[in-house]
């Protein structure tokens, strides 16, 4: 049996972790041989890893005060890291009262950090949408039902749960595409 190309959508995150079976594993790498697009869809996520893994390592050896930005290699301050760090919490109203006063003054006084802000208030918006669309949309689990016709829930190789899985998958299919968001906006 050849995979699909919509088959290959979901395998690609469970490829790259190795977490398949070595017969689904041959098959994932021969479609990937023979089809450019799945294959280039693997280098680009396979790409971002590396670089999202090459760049919390640089963050991490540089001293506190002189951090530089992965995408326009410029210094940014530790305050102005420090609001990139605790944003996602400040969205999801999980930073205590006098957390959230520093996030709200620091964008204030913080064009950049304004435009930042909005940017991933558009973003969640979007997303979010995308989300309720779908699920209307959707009468089933496309993910789910992939993993039943290649029949995995019994190849599993670390003993985790299909559906954990298919989460995982999705996650790395949001992260990419918010990634490619926030390039393409130019954040």
């Amino acid at each position: 049996m050849k995979l699909t190309c919509a088959q290959m959508d979901v395998l690609i995150s469970f490829y790259i972790d190795n977490d398949l079976s070595k017969i689904l594993k041959t098959k994932v790498e021969e479609h990937l041989e023979s089809c450019p697009a799945c294959r280039a869809k693997y280098e680009i996520i396979k790409s971002m890893l590396t670089d999202l893994k090459t760049s919390i390592g640089k963050d991490e050896s540089l001293p506190e005060e002189v951090i530089y930005s992965s995408v326009s290699n410029v210094p940014i301050s530790s305050q102005y890291r420090v609001f990139q760090n605790k944003l996602s919490a400040y969205i999801d109203n999980e930073l205590s009262n006098e957390d959230n006063i520093k996030i709200k003054k620091f964008t204030i006084n913080n064009k950049k950090a304004r435009k930042e802000l909005e940017d991933t208030y558009n973003i969640r918006k979007l997303m979010n949408d995308s989300f309720r669309k779908t699920k209307a949309d959707a009468k089933h689990d496309f993910s789910k039902n992939v993993l039943k016709q290649l029949e995995l829930e019994d190849e599993a190789v670390l003993g985790i749960h299909p559906v954990i899985k298919i989460l995982i998958g999705f996650t790395v299919s949001v992260l990419v595409f918010t990634t490619i968001v926030l390039f393409s906006i130019g954040v």
